[in-house]
């Protein structure tokens, strides 16, 4: 089955934006800047027609001139296609370069596929574990 990224709204993958963030169930660096004019390029995956996920580019802002790839969503079910997709997302959005939160972990294991010259401005941990501890305050 064929798979395409196709350019898109912001709107159109709202959708998937929302199903990513939900799974993330964190604070997403750079979700804002979707609201500013001229700062992304959206595209909607899809496997033989059907929409699966989502791709964003960063190209306004401190991006300008070098469009950047900082989001990338597969529905659960046609993960199993991760890699076609992203493959056939960078060929549609010519992104070089790729600026991720390291608890991503579907971007993530692409960041350490495709790239090389990796470097961390820091490193986000979520490890879903609820701390129990009681912490008294002298009054």
């Amino acid at each position: 089955m064929h798979c395409q990224a196709k350019p898109s709204t912001a709107a159109d993958s709202l959708h998937f934006r929302q199903l990513y963030r939900d799974e993330m169930d964190c604070q997403v660096v750079h979700d804002s800047i979707h609201g500013r004019p001229g700062w992304t390029k959206s595209y909607l995956l899809e496997i033989a027609g059907v929409d699966v996920g989502f791709g964003t580019i960063a190209i306004g802002g401190p991006w300008k001139d070098k469009p950047t790839l900082f989001e990338f969503y597969v529905v659960p079910e046609h993960r199993t296609r991760a890699f076609d997709l992203f493959d056939s997302l960078l060929a549609a959005s010519r992104a070089r370069l790729m600026e991720i939160q390291s608890n991503d972990p579907l971007l993530s294991v692409m960041l350490h596929t495709y790239c090389r010259d990796i470097a961390a401005e820091s490193i986000v941990f979520h490890d879903k574990v609820t701390c129990s501890a009681t912490i008294r305050f002298p009054l």
